[in-house]
């Protein structure tokens, strides 16, 4: 018989040892390693062709020749339609186009000489708010567009009408 009596927290830790002791399986043994190759399958009843590489098989194509660049180039992904109204009928030097929203004054120049092949000697540029319109379902706005006015030198016309510009 003890002298001292244990603490129940002591008692506690001692029963866990014991149901520890009783409850712990016995250690399985670990399985053997498998071998790193599989070993070959008997040879089935018909053998396999070898089959040729998709590489192989496909025949190089030529590329196709480069379609002939029109002479206007990306003009018109720049200047998008011309403007005809009263004022910029093309009686004077002036011409009205409506042109992309991220073209600048430099890029409008460019685009009318490779369309029409003529020099601005200036190009304004101004953005258009779309108009306010009244709908079934309440207003709506049109949408913003940008217009450029490019006046021309001297003697120099713009034909915007002909079946090749």
């Amino acid at each position: 018989m003890p002298i001292f009596k244990k603490s129940s927290s002591a008692k506690a830790t001692e029963d866990k040892e014991a149901k520890k002791d009783v409850k712990a399986p016995a250690k399985k043994a670990t399985p053997a390693p498998k071998p790193a190759a599989k070993a070959e399958k008997p040879a089935t009843k018909t053998a396999k062709k070898p089959v040729a590489s998709k590489k192989e098989t496909k025949e190089v194509k030529e590329p196709k020749p480069a379609a002939p660049a029109r002479a206007t180039g990306d003009a018109w992904r720049i200047l998008v339609r011309p403007l005809v109204t009263e004022r910029y009928s093309g009686q004077g030097k002036d011409y009205a186009f409506e042109v992309n929203p991220k073209a600048n004054k430099l890029e409008i120049r460019k685009a009318v000489k490779d369309a029409f092949g003529v020099t601005a000697t200036s190009v304004r540029v101004m953005n258009v708010l779309g108009k306010a319109v009244r709908t079934n379902s309440g207003y709506s706005q049109r949408s913003n567009w940008r217009k450029a006015i490019i006046s021309l030198k001297k003697g120099e016309s713009l034909d915007l009408f002909a079946k090749n510009a």
